[in-house]
C-alpha cells in the first residue's frame, strides 16, 4: 500500500496512537517497592537517631597501614571482583541491546543501494510490552552494579578476617617461642638445683617433656602462618609471594579504636548491596511479568522504504502496516503469564530472605563483638597474674624450696594458656567487628563516632 506524504503523516500519527492505546490496555502488572516489618532497633542497642552514616574505609579503625594496603591492592585486583565487573559490561551491553534509550518501539533501519537507486529500509514495532521489556533490562543493569559492590564488600571483609587470623598466629608464634625461652630457663633452673641434690631426675623429665611439647606446637602454628600468607596472595589476585605487601609481623594483633553508630535494621534496606540487588532482581521479574502479560495483546508492525533514484528521477516512498492478533498462541502465552508470576513471587522470597540474613548477620556480629570486648579485658588479668604467680614459684623454688617444681611447671602450662587465650579473645573482637561492617554493608565503610565503645587491649607485658 503506497501512502502520499499526507496519508503517511496521518498514519504515522495514528500507529503512534494505537501503539499507546494498546501500551495502556496490555494489563501490565506496577511495581511497587517491597516492605517488610523490622525492629527499630538491634537487639543490644537502643534506637539511633537517624541512619549509619559512612566514614571512608571502616578498616582504617584499625590503624594498620599493612591491611589499607590489602585492601586497596585487593579492590584492584581481585578475581572475584573482577568478574562481577565483567557483568556489569555485559548486562550494560544487553540494556543497550534492549533499546534502553527508547520508549515504546523497537525500530530498525537500513542503508540499500542497487541499479539505479538508493534508499533505507524503515522497520518498526508497537509493541505493548516493549516498555516493559526496557525496565526488565534496566533493573537487571543495576543488580548487577550492585553484584559488583556487594562482590568489593565480601572480598574485604575476607581479606580482613584472613589478615586478622595471619596477625592471630603470628603472635601465638610470639607467644610459643616465649614459651620456649621460659621452659628452657625452667628446666635449667632445675638441673641447677638437681646438682645440689635439692631435685630429682623425675623432676628433670617433666621439664624436658613440657620443652618437647612446646617445640612440637611450634611448626604447626608456622604451617597455619604459611597457609595464611597464601590465601591473602590468593585474595588479591597474584600467586603466593608476589603480592608485594610485606605480611611480617610488625604491629601485633588487629585492635579496632573507637566506636560505631549502626543506625537501626531498615537503613540495611539502602546499605547492603545484596538487599539492593535482590530488590532490583524483583523489579526485573515484575517487568517480564507485564512483558508476558502484555504479548497475549495485538500488536502494530510498519514497515516501509523510502527510495530515490541515482538519474534524479522522482522519489518514491512506501509503508505498510501490520497488524498482529496473537489468538491460537494463546494457551502457550498463558503459561508464560503464569511462570512468569511464579518468578515474581521467588523473587520476592528472596529479598525477604536476603533482608533477613543481613539482619540475622548484624545482630549476631554485634552480640559477639560485645562478648569478645569483655573477654579481652578478662584475659589480659589472667595473664597478668599468670605471669605473677610463675615468677613467685621461681623464686620460692630457686630459694628455699617452698615451691616444688610441679607448680612452677603447672604455672608454665597455665601462663601459655592464658596467653593463647588472650590472642584467641583479641582474634575474636577484630573478627567480630569486621563482620559486624561487613555484615552492614555501607560500600565507603563505616565511621567510629559515639555508640557501641570498643576496647580492644593489647597484649600485657611479658617477663621471661
Amino acid at each position: 500500500m503506497k501512502l502520499p506524504g499526507a496519508e503517511r503523516v496521518f498514519t504515522l500519527v495514528l500507529v503512534a496512537t494505537a501503539g499507546t492505546i494498546l501500551v495502556g490496555c496490555s494489563g501490565s502488572s506496577t511495581y511497587e517497592a517491597p516492605q517488610m516489618a523490622l525492629s527499630d532497633h538491634y537487639s543490644i542497642l537502643h534506637s539511633s537517631q537517624g541512619s549509619a552514616r559512612a566514614q571512608a574505609n571502616w578498616w582504617t579503625a584499625f590503624q594498620d597501614p599493612t591491611l589499607d594496603a590489602l585492601v586497596a591492592h585487593a579492590l584492584g585486583q581481585n578475581l572475584s571482583i573482577a568478574e562481577a565487573r565483567a557483568r556489569v559490561r555485559e548486562s550494560e551491553a544487553l540494556a543497550r541491546r534492549a533499546g534502553i534509550q527508547t520508549a515504546d518501539m523497537s525500530a530498525d533501519v537500513t542503508f540499500a543501494s542497487g541499479g539505479n537507486s538508493t534508499g533505507l529500509n524503515i522497520a518498526a514495532i508497537f509493541s505493548p510490552g516493549r516498555r516493559a521489556e526496557i525496565k526488565a533490562a534496566r533493573a537487571r543493569l543495576e543488580a548487577e552494579r550492585n553484584a559488583e559492590t556487594n562482590a568489593r564488600r565480601l572480598v574485604v571483609g575476607e581479606l580482613a578476617q584472613a589478615y586478622a587470623d595471619l596477625r592471630y598466629f603470628q603472635a601465638l608464634l610470639t607467644y610459643r617461642q616465649q614459651d620456649l625461652r621460659s621452659r628452657q630457663r625452667t628446666l635449667n633452673d632445675i638441673r641447677t638445683q638437681f646438682d645440689v641434690q635439692e631435685a630429682t631426675r623425675l623432676d628433670i623429665v617433666r621439664a624436658e617433656a613440657l620443652l618437647a611439647q612446646t617445640r612440637a606446637e611450634i611448626p604447626q602454628v608456622e604451617a597455619e602462618v604459611y597457609i595464611l600468607r597464601s590465601r591473602i596472595s590468593t585474595l588479591l589476585g597474584e600467586a603466593p609471594g608476589l603480592a608485594g605487601v610485606s605480611l611480617d609481623p610488625s604491629g601485633g594483633q588487629l585492635v579496632p579504636h573507637g566506636g560505631t553508630n549502626i543506625g537501626v535494621p531498615a537503613d540495611l534496606l539502602r546499605a547492603r548491596p545484596d538487599v539492593r540487588q535482590a530488590e532490583r532482581e524483583y523489579a526485573a521479574a515484575v517487568s517480564d511479568l507485564s512483558a508476558a502479560k502484555a504479548a497475549r495483546y495485538p500488536s502494530l508492525s510498519l514497515a516501509g522504504l523510502i527510495e530515490a533514484p541515482l538519474d534524479g528521477g522522482q522519489s518514491a516512498e512506501s509503508l505498510e502496516l501490520g497488524f498482529n492478533l496473537p489468538i491460537f498462541t494463546q494457551p502457550a502465552l498463558a503459561a508464560n503469564v503464569s511462570a512468569a508470576e511464579a518468578r515474581v513471587d521467588l523473587a520476592l522470597i528472596g529479598w525477604k530472605r536476603t533482608v533477613l540474613s543481613a539482619v540475622d548477620e548484624v545482630e549476631s556480629a554485634l552480640l559477639a563483638l560485645a562478648a569478645g570486648q569483655r573477654s579481652v579485658s578478662a584475659s589480659a588479668d589472667v595473664v597478668r597474674l599468670n605471669q605473677e604467680a610463675l615468677d613467685l614459684s621461681r623464686r620460692l623454688f630457686l630459694e628455699g624450696g617452698q615451691s616444688t617444681v610441679l607448680e612452677v611447671l603447672d604455672r608454665e602450662r597455665a601462663l601459655s594458656e592464658s596467653r593463647a587465650s588472650l590472642a584467641q579473645a583479641q582474634r575474636n573482637v577484630a573478627q567480630n567487628y569486621i563482620r559486624l561492617y561487613t555484615a552492614l554493608g555501607l560500600e565507603d565503610g563505616l565511621g567510629a563516632p559515639d555508640g557501641v565503645k570498643l576496647a580492644g587491649a593489647p597484649p600485657p607485658p611479658v617477663s621471661e
